[in-house]
């Protein structure tokens, strides 16, 4: 019960965002409603950055307490609170060449900040316009690509992406637009502050003038409001602009033809019907160029969007300009570009998403049912088509293949056979089920997939020292239908087995994806959580008192250890969780290696 009260007070706030209210007293609301941190724990504490550090190697999830909890709120009282600078990193982008920084900010901070994005979350979600898909929840890239498969006849995609967003958001632009809105000078005075810790890099400390800290948990909120603006912009004032007439006019040659191969079959003459039949079918049904009608249409996913646009291609330059002019002018960013370019929908294809994005053009007729009759019609022409690029296949193959032929991955050589299968099959499966939209997925994927079998096979050889013959022989029977695959059991005391199954599943597309937010729901295991925490009883020892919270990266790790496991151990995998709340006696021995000789920090 104790999240659900959280979740009352973040209820009143998403009420005053649908209704455009004003919010205030949001700092006193924050340092003394303790419910909310709880609740940012048990959203945070799963996470695999939970244990990465930031500048300090001591501030991570591991020890948390009730105590913790009180310590950052009689900061944030008493004013005293400061942000501590993120740690910061690189990482590969999806080229593969060029690298992306990455801030780390500490536990305590990733605890302020996840309180500051529940309440901005909360307000802010019931006003974002539906074409922003990005860093939302019960949305995504695969609701962005929905979307804009219903943009049948755009004859122009606009392709837009923003130069380095996130690295260069003004902080003030932030906090002006959070003014509108929010009537609280403390809490606008935090958010300034986080915005401006600034971040260590080689161990030199380096001020922020502008940008949101990549990696930190309310960075893309804020992304979102601020480019909110732009969703404005583009849905009150283009769309109205450039949208004209009901429907397209009628091609006169298509429907005189049409209407003379009527009367030739009604007089019998099915010769010449059948003759201007091949004309009037080769023909559009309708004025593409028709200058009364106007149709313009727009996605947002985080910092890229695609624009679909009907008329001519100096008024998409005009709608390109108008966009630009609007990030400059307002929100002090600029678009790419390199990479904001205009393409002929029927000729081209646009890239959003990873995804290829055209539109079709076809003569072929299919059959349909209409008003109780059967008849033909060009159904596909002038509907969107997603499909698979060419250069995902290159890509991905690469990973896994030497000068052509697939390859062994010595990474993996000492992780269990269920563990390898799993991580083959689950980044194989993966990569399916985002490209399940495209028309040519089965295509494209059953060859990655044959080539990750193939590098799987060699990895679980050259494991085992035998050969690729070998492993195949020993592929177990699929339960569902008898077929041979390669498969890893675990076995369990009075449980069925554990089974890792590489490559069973059909490879199919999919129209519409379902994504529902993995938070909503579920109040039990985290309301066991709390419990766990505020029983104030040691879960080794038994106990009673403070205690604090022990954390590992992941639960399968503890099986891997080739040794007898200890208590605190046996424990964890009991109750099936990666957290044991101790006392801090207890939780002093697990660190310093008293109950296996090995330290685990």
């Amino acid at each position: 019960m104790l999240l659900l009260e959280a979740q009352k007070y973040l209820e009143i706030v998403r009420k005053r965002g649908e209704a455009g209210a004003k919010l205030r007293r949001v700092y006193y609301n924050i340092v003394t409603n303790t419910e909310l941190y709880y609740l940012a724990y048990v959203k945070l504490y799963a996470n695999e950055g939970a244990m990465t550090p930031g500048v300090e190697t001591s501030d991570i999830v591991d020890g948390m307490s009730q105590e913790r909890i009180t310590a950052i709120i009689t900061k944030l009282k008493n004013r005293e609170y400061v942000w501590k600078p993120t740690r910061r990193t690189y990482i590969l982008k999806r080229d593969g060449k060029s690298k992306r920084p990455l801030g780390m900010p500490g536990w305590d901070d990733k605890m302020v900040q996840e309180v500051v994005r529940l309440v901005l979350e909360a307000y802010y979600e019931p006003q974002f316009r539906d074409s922003s898909h990005g860093f939302r929840p019960a949305r995504g890239c695969h609701t962005a690509l929905t979307a804009i498969g219903q943009w049948t006849g755009m004859q122009w995609f606009i392709e837009g992406d923003i130069q380095g967003c996130f690295d260069n958001l003004d902080h003030q632009v932030i906090v002006d637009l959070l003014k509108r809105h929010i009537k609280d000078a403390s809490f606008l005075r935090l958010i300034e502050g986080m915005l401006q810790a600034g971040y260590f890099e080689d161990w030199h400390y380096h001020r922020t003038y502008s940008g949101t800290p990549q990696g930190g948990i309310v960075s893309p909120l804020l992304a979102n409001v601020v480019l909110h603006e732009l969703d404005r912009y583009v849905e009150d004032t283009l769309i109205p602009c450039y949208t004209k007439g009901n429907v397209r006019r009628r091609n006169h040659t298509y429907m005189r033809l049409a209407d003379k191969a009527g009367k030739m079959r009604r007089k019998g003459n099915y010769t010449e019907a059948k003759r201007l039949h091949k004309m009037y079918s080769k023909l559009p049904t309708q004025v593409y160029e028709d200058p009364e009608f106007r149709r313009l249409k727009y996605v947002r996913y985080a910092d890229d969007f695609l624009v679909g646009f009907i008329g001519t291609k100096a008024e998409a330059e005009d709608i390109k300009q108008n966009i630009g002019n609007l990030l400059h002018q307002d929100i002090k960013l600029a678009m790419s570009e390199e990479k904001t370019v205009i393409t002929h929908a029927a000729s081209t294809t646009a890239r959003f998403l990873n995804y290829e994005i055209g539109i079709t053009r076809s003569q072929k007729a299919v059959k349909t049912r209409m008003k109780n009759t059967r008849t033909t019609r060009r159904s596909l022409n002038g509907h969107v088509a997603l499909k698979v690029p060419k250069d995902v296949g290159h890509v991905w193959r690469g990973k896994v293949t030497r000068q052509g032929k697939p390859a062994v991955r010595p990474e993996l050589l000492e992780d269990s056979d269920f563990d390898i299968i799993h991580l083959y099959n689950s980044q194989v499966q993966g990569l399916i089920n985002y490209y399940s939209l495209a028309e040519n997925v089965a295509r494209e994927m059953w060859r990655i997939r044959d080539w990750y079998r193939d590098s799987l096979i060699k990895t679980l050889a050259a494991k085992h020292k035998t050969s690729t013959h070998a492993i195949i022989k020993k592929s177990l029977r699929y339960p569902a239908d008898g077929r041979k695959v390669i498969a890893a059991e675990v076995q369990r005391e009075g449980k069925k087995p554990l089974r890792a199954v590489y490559g069973v599943n059909p490879i199919r597309r999919s129209k519409t994806v379902k994504i529902i937010d993995s938070f909503q729901g579920g109040y039990n295991e985290r309301n066991q959580l709390i419990d766990r925490l505020l029983s104030d009883t040691c879960e080794l020892c038994g106990k009673t008192g403070s205690v604090e919270g022990h954390h590992i990266k992941k639960l399968k790790d503890l099986r891997k250890k080739n040794r007898k496991l200890q208590a605190w151990e046996k424990r964890m995998i009991a109750i099936r969780r990666k957290t044991l709340f101790v006392c801090g006696e207890c939780h002093a021995q697990i660190h310093n290696g008293q109950y296996d000789g090995k330290k685990l920090t």
